[in-house]
């Protein structure tokens, strides 16, 4: 506050040239979206970040410190806010691989490099369920993000928001605006039904049921259905799937009430 009452507002800034690239995502199937003012929506812009981060390490034979990530928030031309990545590089006035990785042919590769187009070790790694030996491996026992997907020291602070899945998805929108974002996707499958079972039984009253297809739980005349994180809830603006099964919880007598997998993951309670 200054004399008279006024504010003086101030902003910090740390302004360095380097090379970026930016990476955001214009056409979005009906009822889905990653807004970043929901902690979904966050998560799973920097998922993608992080996880094309360490895609180009590996492509480019770098370090991953050699790339930084960050969120850029923004207004589309309808006046709603919205999110893309930037990809920069570590060292002032740039080392030319966010350029190189910017341009579209190499951010298309690198895309398709992400989801597995053609089939590649980095994203095998990621979605395996078993080894050769038979023992579960990162896509059965990650479910949500380790140092083996994409924690490492220098995203501390986003540890317990990273999903790769949520990143796989994005990339895959990335590429193709009519990508099926759902629980029927090969590296999602089973992950609804197996966080619903033991998210109920520990609830005193819950019977684990399901609606259109959904997992949910219900008590009485309530009904809990989990949801894919990037899922709109608004029933106005809801995608078939959600939309459906809403439809079967009320014609069974049930007020209805979405939650996310991504807080049944990781705040159950």
């Amino acid at each position: 506050m200054v004399a008279g009452g006024a504010s003086d507002r101030r902003s910090l800034a740390s302004v360095k040239p380097t090379d970026v690239f930016v990476l955001g995502i214009q056409t979005w199937p009906v009822g889905v979206s990653a807004v970043p003012i929901h902690v979904e929506g966050r998560a799973a812009l920097y998922s993608l970040g992080f996880l094309v981060r360490r895609a180009a390490a590996v492509r480019l034979d770098i370090h991953e410190r050699e790339l930084k990530v960050g969120l850029r928030v923004m207004q589309d031309p309808n006046g709603q806010v919205t999110g893309q990545i930037f990809i920069s590089d570590s060292l002032e006035n740039g080392a030319g691989y966010s350029s190189y990785l910017g341009t579209p042919v190499e951010a298309d590769n690198l895309l398709r490099f992400v989801v597995g187009q053609p089939g590649n070790p980095f994203y095998d790694l990621l979605v395996l369920q078993t080894n050769p030996q038979g023992n579960l491996s990162h896509g059965a026992l990650c479910r949500t993000s380790c140092p083996d997907c994409l924690r490492d020291f220098s995203n501390l602070a986003y540890h317990n928001i990273l999903d790769w899945r949520l990143g796989l998805d994005l990339a895959r929108l990335a590429l193709d605006p009519n990508a099926p974002i759902d629980f029927s996707v090969s590296y999602w499958q089973g992950l609804d039904a197996a966080a619903a079972g033991p998210y109920f039984a520990a609830m005193p009253g819950w019977q684990p049921v399901t609606f259109g297809g959904l997992q949910a739980g219900r008590r009485g005349n309530q009904a809990w259905i989990i949801t894919h994180p990037l899922w709109n809830t608004d029933p106005n603006h809801a995608g078939p799937q959600f939309a459906a099964a809403c439809a079967a919880a009320v014609a069974a007598g049930c007020q209805v009430t979405p939650k996310s997998i991504f807080e049944v993951l990781r705040r159950p309670f």
